[in-house]
C-alpha cells in the first residue's frame, strides 16, 4: 500500500478519476478499485488533533467533561492506493513514505 499527499482536492480527483474506465459513470469519490487497483481508500485533508495540557501535562476538559483539544487543519488530500502492478508515473510525484505500520502488507 502506498499513500499519497496531493496538493488539491481537485487534482487529487483527476488523479483518481484517471483511474476509472472510460465509460464508467463512478463517482471519483466512489472509486473503491480499478484494472489497476486492488483499492483505493480516499482519506481527504486529515487534520491532527491534539489535547491540551495543564502544567502537570494532563489533559483537560471543559464543563460538560469533553476533552480539550488543539485542531491543525490538514493541508494535503491524502489517499492510499494498493496497486496491482507499478503505480502511474503522474503519482511519484505524491507519494510519501509513511511511518505507521498500517500501511504495511505483509
Amino acid at each position: 500500500m502506498k499513500r499519497y499527499s496531493i496538493t488539491t482536492e481537485i487534482k487529487a480527483k483527476n488523479l483518481i478519476s484517471a483511474l476509472a474506465p472510460i465509460d464508467s459513470e463512478i463517482e471519483w469519490s466512489e472509486l473503491t478499485g480499478t484494472e489497476k487497483t486492488h483499492g483505493i481508500m480516499i482519506w481527504g485533508f486529515e487534520d491532527k488533533v491534539t489535547p491540551i495540557l495543564d502544567e502537570d501535562e494532563q489533559p483537560t476538559f471543559d464543563k460538560d467533561g469533553m476533552p480539550l483539544v488543539n485542531v491543525i487543519k490538514g493541508t494535503t488530500y491524502n489517499v492510499d492506493v494498493v496497486w496491482k502492478g507499478e503505480q502511474p508515473t503522474e503519482w511519484e510525484q505524491y507519494e510519501i513514505n509513511p511511518l505507521t505500520p498500517s500501511h504495511t502488507i505483509l
